[in-house]
């Protein structure tokens, strides 16, 4: 039985935009469908696609989780703002979630006291792993602030 590949964090690499925005978006959709089967989806694979491609990946900072030739998670951030962390399902609980979030937070602290981030209160998971990771919730919404009108949670952590 040969050892899985080693998970290396990078960022986008430019030369193959294309394929990564393509691949990281294909894993959000996997991720969310297996993880939140119940969450409203309010855009499709299109447009989802594109909103990786012309949003996510020109205008945040990406941090992509690799092993060998496949993309199995990634980080976005917007300043104080952790926006997307998302682990392949068959990849999680290996570390990779907590691999990205230390980049991330290490990243973060030359521009903001704090960390960020909204969840919904549904995903137990996320909860979990952003408590297990010194995050406090500071508030809970009703939904009426997300697309999904679903119930979230947002999450502080300092980082300083």
């Amino acid at each position: 039985m040969t050892a899985p590949p080693k998970v290396v964090i990078r960022r986008p690499n430019p030369v193959h935009f294309v394929e990564e925005t393509t691949a990281v978006a294909d894993l959000y959709i996997e991720a969310r469908a297996t993880t939140l089967p119940r969450v409203k989806r309010v855009h499709n694979k299109a447009e989802i696609h594109a909103w990786m491609r012309d949003v996510v990946f020109p205008r945040r900072s990406i941090r992509i989780a690799q092993a060998g030739d496949e993309i199995v998670g990634f980080a976005a951030r917007d300043g104080a703002w952790l926006e997307q962390l998302y682990v392949r399902p068959g990849w999680t609980g290996r570390g990779i979630g907590r691999e990205l979030l230390d980049i991330v937070i290490v990243e973060a602290r030359m521009v903001t006291p704090v960390l960020r981030l909204n969840t919904f209160q549904c995903n137990a998971g996320a909860r979990r792993f952003y408590e297990r990771n010194g995050f406090v919730a500071v508030a809970f919404g009703d939904g009426s602030d997300n697309e999904e009108r679903e119930p979230d949670i947002r999450f502080e952590r300092a980082i300083r």
